[in-house]
């Protein structure tokens, strides 16, 4: 047998065990004495030690603690009792007395609740309140708007340069002229830049004819401080100017504001209170005013949510309002949610991406547009239906979902997207007929109010600006304007114009459009009916351009000095 083979096992415990087993009853020691200062913190509690005997009147005291006892002893009682006969009555009650208690019960239920509901403001009837909009803030917005018009003293009204018609709130000029008529009116033209000059001063000679309208470029710099701004007239500015980043027009709003608080003897301040159509640059402006970023702004309308006081200097204080569309705004004739909702999105006045059915505004982009500039813009074949063009830009731009199927919703977001952020350009023609409403002595009590006599609208359009009044405006790219039924008693031939974009065209077919004398007439058809009938009538003109253009050359052939031989014609 081999050595040791009876050798008792060792009780030697491993040290790596040992440590395991006091770190275990450590950590169960810890456990067990915060369970117990758990449980004894009731314990701990001091003992009320009564009423000493050192007080005065100690007996009667207690007596009466006696009996408040007593009484709230009995009153347990007796609520014991009536529960004891609740529960009786409930059991001895019929099937019919039940029925007439509930019955009873929702009979009081339902006429609180009507008389709830007629009790409410009417606000929300004079409000939107379609499911395109987000109704939940409305009537805050509503009461925002309000408080602003309340506290300032001057109104400035921003409305898009591209529409000023189709932008401008008349429901916020009434309320204005009925409740507060000492009030002043400002209107303000924004995105200046993204219309032609002729066709700005157009605008500009129509609206100030109603109230003080100033042209506008509210600053694009993404800093947060010392905003750029030029002093150079907007009418004179360059194009790379105009293109530019940099703030236009604050010289010329400055020194009317300034104007008006020499006037009026304004010794501390005034305020003004900037409204408008959402998303048409209000909270730009007074950053660009302030030559700071002290107001949210994006590209997505109803980002300002309240109202916002930013003061411009010693004498001068802005508020900043949400931007509130009035169902007065929207057209008549649309009734229904889906027609309203796209004329709001072909504003910007919506958000695109909360709409149920975006392919409805595209359908009302091809009706206004000339078929041929959207294929010329993105490098489309031909089309004739709706649902044919958003399939050719999903292909171009690869918006295809699982299963290889292409969409098209995004394909109309997409192409909803370069029409409010100005791709797809377009601008509208001041009405030539005059409103016959027009007040001319309360437009010259305002200019006189602003000091308009001395620094005139003369310095902003004088002799010089004839070259820019006579140039034509291109009718190549007419289309049906945006404005709604209502305010189209004021401007029956408003006419939306689309420019061409020369940063997408190909080469071959990036010539200008037609001479005046050589221009296609447009006809009162809408849909893809005006389409054909442009091409159709494109195609004439080019054919009767190929043959002038070979009967030229051939008389260029002819030489006039030489004698001319009959045997070679006869």
């Amino acid at each position: 047998m081999t050595k040791g083979f009876h050798k008792k096992p060792s009780k030697r415990i491993p040290a790596k065990r040992r440590y395991k087993i006091e770190k275990k009853v450590r950590d169960h020691n810890r456990k067990l004495r915060k369970e117990l200062k758990k449980k004894t913190t009731a314990r701990n509690k001091r003992k009320d030690p009564g009423i000493p005997n050192s007080l005065p009147f100690k007996e009667q005291i207690l007596n009466e603690i006696q009996e408040h006892k007593k009484i709230a002893e009995e009153i347990k009682q007796v609520q014991k009792m009536q529960m004891k006969k609740n529960r009786q009555a409930k059991l001895q009650e019929s099937d019919e007395d039940k029925r007439k208690r509930d019955f009873e019960a929702l009979l009081k239920n339902a006429e609180k609740r009507a008389a709830d509901f007629e009790n409410k403001t009417t606000v929300e009837e004079y409000l939107i309140t379609e499911n395109s909009i987000s109704t939940s803030n409305t009537k805050s917005f509503y009461k925002d708007v309000q408080k602003v018009i309340e506290a300032s003293d001057i109104i400035i009204q921003v409305v898009d340069a591209r529409d000023p018609l189709g932008t401008r709130c008349f429901e916020i000029e009434e309320i204005i002229s009925k409740d507060y008529p000492d009030k002043k009116i400002i209107l303000l033209m924004n995105k200046c830049d993204l219309v032609p000059k002729n066709n700005l001063i157009k605008w500009l000679q129509y609206l100030r004819n109603y109230f003080i309208t100033i042209p506008f470029k509210a600053s694009t710099q993404n800093q947060k401080q010392n905003l750029s701004t030029s002093k150079v007239n907007i009418l004179y500015s360059s194009d790379e100017l105009m293109k530019s980043s940099k703030c236009l027009g604050v010289d010329f709003l400055m020194k009317i504001l300034n104007n008006y608080c020499h006037n009026k003897n304004v010794k501390t301040s005034i305020t003004i209170g900037i409204v408008g159509f959402p998303n048409v640059g209000k909270s730009s402006v007074i950053n660009s005013l302030k030559r700071t970023y002290v107001c949210n702004v994006g590209p997505t309308p109803g980002l300002t949510r309240s109202m916002q006081m930013v003061s411009l200097d010693k004498k001068i204080k802005l508020i900043d309002s949400p931007g509130i569309v009035f169902a007065k705004n929207l057209d008549n004739q649309s009734s229904s949610s889906s027609s309203s909702s796209s004329i709001l999105a072909l504003r910007n006045a919506i958000n695109i991406d909360k709409l149920s059915d975006p392919i409805l505004p595209v359908q009302a982009i091809l009706n206004r547009v000339n078929a041929i500039d959207l294929i010329r813009i993105y490098g489309l074949t031909e089309f004739n239906t709706v649902q044919e063009f958003l399939s050719l830009i999903a292909k171009r731009f690869g918006k295809i979902v699982k299963g290889g199927r292409l969409d098209l919703e995004s394909s109309a977001k997409k192409v909803l997207h370069d029409w409010n952020c100005g791709k797809l350009k377009y601008y509208t023609i001041p009405p030539e007929n005059m409103d016959s409403t027009i007040d001319v002595k309360f437009v010259n009590e305002i200019s006189k109010e602003f000091d308009l006599n001395q620094m005139t609208y003369e310095q902003m359009m004088d002799e010089n600006l004839q070259q820019f009044q006579n140039t034509p405006i291109d009718d190549t790219f007419a289309i049906k304007p945006l404005v709604t039924k209502i305010q189209m008693t004021t401007a029956t031939d408003d006419v939306c114009m689309m420019e061409q974009q020369q940063t997408q065209t190909n080469p071959s077919t990036s010539r200008t459009a037609v001479t005046s004398s050589d221009d296609v007439e447009m006809k009162e058809v809408s849909g893809m009916q005006l389409n054909k009938n442009i091409r159709t009538q494109f195609k004439k003109v080019k054919k009767q351009r190929k043959k002038d253009a070979k009967l030229s050359n051939q008389l260029e052939q002819i030489n006039l000095q030489e004698d001319y031989d009959f045997d070679d014609y006869f």
